[in-house]
C-alpha cells in the first residue's frame, strides 16, 4: 500500500511540476532595456554605415503591442500615434550636460513595431538605428512604447553611447 501511495505521489509531483504558470502581466506595456552594441556594415552602394542595435525586453499583458501594416499611401495624414508606436529622444553631450536633441534636428526617432498577437506578450526587441553621417561624440537615448489601445509603456533609458572616434572613411 505504502508503495502505490508513494507511486502516486511521484507522479502528482511530477504532474504539478510539469503543468506551466502563465505569467500575468499588466494591460500596460513595459519596457526593460538590455543593450546597445554599434557595428559597421555596407550598403549595396558600397557605403560604409555606422548602426546600433538597441535591444530591449517588454511585457504587455493583454498582448496588443504592434501595429498592422499600413497600406502604401494611406497614413500619411495621420497622427504619429496612429504611424509609429516606438518612439527614441536623442539626447547629446554639450559641454559637461546632456541637451535634448530638437525633432527638427533629428532627435525623435520614430518606428513601427509590427503587429503581435499573444496573451500575456513577453518577448525581446531589437531595432537597429543607421548613422550615415556621425553629427554627435556622445548621446543617449530615451524610450518608449505604445500598444494598440495607446497605452504607453514606462520611458527607459540607454547607457552612454560614444560615437567620437568612429571615422566611416577610414574604416
Amino acid at each position: 500500500m505504502r508503495k502505490i501511495v508513494s507511486i502516486l505521489g511521484v507522479a502528482l509531483m511530477l504532474q504539478v511540476s510539469c503543468n506551466k504558470i502563465t505569467p500575468e502581466y499588466p494591460d500596460e506595456p513595459f519596457i526593460d532595456y538590455q543593450s546597445f552594441s554599434l557595428y559597421i556594415t555596407v550598403d549595396a552602394l558600397n557605403n560604409k554605415t555606422l548602426v546600433g542595435l538597441l535591444s530591449f525586453d517588454f511585457t504587455d499583458g493583454d498582448g496588443n503591442v504592434g501595429l498592422y501594416p499600413l497600406p502604401d499611401s494611406s497614413g500619411l495624414n495621420l497622427p504619429d500615434t496612429l504611424k509609429y508606436n516606438f518612439f527614441l529622444q536623442l539626447y547629446d553631450l554639450k559641454g559637461t550636460i546632456f541637451e535634448k536633441v530638437p525633432e527638427d534636428k533629428g532627435g525623435i526617432l520614430k518606428y513601427r513595431i509590427p503587429y503581435l498577437d499573444k496573451q500575456p506578450l513577453s518577448g525581446t526587441l531589437d531595432l537597429e538605428i543607421s548613422y550615415p553621417i556621425i553629427p554627435h561624440d556622445t548621446i543617449f537615448y530615451t524610450f518608449y512604447i505604445y500598444d494598440r489601445e495607446f497605452n504607453r509603456s514606462n520611458t527607459d533609458t540607454t547607457d552612454i553611447i560614444i560615437l567620437s572616434g568612429i571615422n566611416l572613411e577610414e574604416l
